[in-house]
């Protein structure tokens, strides 16, 4: 065999390597896709017969969005922080180019996280304790720092209030696609919630009486809670435990302007009329030792404060009444819709309607 054929049939062989290797790298590697992610509130998805359930102030709104997707090596494949500060949103949609298709990635939501809140002594603290620029791509993602994370309330008066910290992780399976020249884009909808309960209350005056609130208590509110969502399959959460419990605490607000409940008033929506915004707390599973005794969900109480020119200036406290027909535990991403009556005896009764968050104010006669 002459030299010159040696190297042409050399060079045919190499060619047909080169292509069986190139078809075999084919089926192996998926392609690389671009990711459309479009976030919305809890609750914006399927539109709610209100249409008006994204935010009832901004506070309830998107300030900033940091979307992380991790592989399932635990890689941060990518990571983007969004300022929405200038126009806070209720959704907001994100493009992702250079992601690897046909996998089952973990897509990690955080809302509004320089949210920071006033402590009892003075001291400004972020509500979240972590700085999330920390996480970069193509490094490990810190699964059990952001997944123990808490927020915590340490003084009796202290609530969430500025923007409202939110998150939330969702498994997406990505569609696999073979790599070719055409561009190949998968949009997914994602939501996340609000790491809080919103609490209204609506106060019907029954007594002969011309009173005024100047306040409120409730008991068993949580001092901490997960930034992270906690659930279990069977759809139960899961709140930190400290010392054996949860650190529940008496919950105390005295209203900025006290609002006026002439005799036989009805419906009096209390923090509207005292130019207050809703009342944020945390999540929680207090349950009542009596709670069996009863046969029923016996947790958390709520007292009125109030004022009567008749008994002088000062102001006393109602007797605590349980909220009843709490339908489970107090959920984050909730609106606890309190009714409060106050009797001819100047006692209070209460009814309790539990609604999947809802931005708008609710007519008071709104159910469930």
């Amino acid at each position: 065999m002459s030299r010159s054929v040696f190297i042409v049939l050399l060079f045919a062989v190499s060619l047909g390597l080169a292509s069986c290797s190139k078809g075999e790298y084919a089926e192996e590697m998926p392609a690389l896709m671009t990711l459309k992610i479009n976030v919305g509130m809890s609750g914006t998805w399927p539109k709610t017969r209100t249409d008006h359930s994204g935010a009832e102030n901004d506070d309830e709104k998107m300030h900033t969005l940091r979307i992380v997707i991790v592989r399932p090596s635990g890689i941060v494949e990518k990571t983007e922080y969004i300022d929405l500060e200038n126009e806070p949103a209720i959704e907001r949609i994100c493009e992702f180019g250079g992601i690897v298709s046909g996998e089952n990635k973990r897509i990690f939501l955080v809302v509004n996280e320089h949210s920071t809140k006033t402590e009892e002594n003075g001291i400004v603290e972020r509500v979240v304790p972590y700085d999330f620029t920390k996480i970069e791509e193509g490094k490990l993602f810190p699964a059990d720092t952001v997944y123990n994370l808490t927020i915590r309330l340490n003084g009796k008066t202290e609530r969430l209030s500025g923007p409202l910290p939110m998150s939330d992780i969702h498994q997406v399976e990505v569609p696999r696609y073979s790599p070719n020249e055409q561009e190949h884009i998968w949009e997914t909808e994602l939501t996340v919630r609000r790491a809080a309960v919103k609490f209204t209350y609506y106060v019907t005056n029954e007594s002969d009486k011309d009173l005024r609130v100047v306040g409120l208590e409730m008991e068993k509110m949580a001092q901490r809670e997960y930034f992270m969502p906690r659930e279990l399959e069977d759809g139960a959460f899961i709140v930190p435990s400290v010392n054996g419990n949860n650190e529940y605490y008496l919950f105390e607000h005295d209203f900025l302007t006290a609002v006026g409940l002439p005799a036989k008033k009805e419906k009096v929506d209390l923090l509207r009329q005292a130019g207050e915004k809703p009342i944020y707390l945390l999540e929680g599973k207090y349950e009542d030792d009596d709670t069996d005794k009863e046969d029923a969900m016996l947790n958390y109480k709520m007292a009125l404060k109030l004022q009567c020119d008749e008994f002088g200036p000062a102001s006393w406290k109602t007797t605590f009444e349980y909220l009843p027909d709490l339908p489970e535990y107090l959920r984050r991403n909730t609106h606890v819709v309190v009714h409060a009556t106050i009797r001819p005896d100047l006692e209070i009764k209460c009814e309790v309607h539990v609604h999947p968050y809802i931005g708008v104010s609710l007519d008071p006669d709104f159910g469930i």
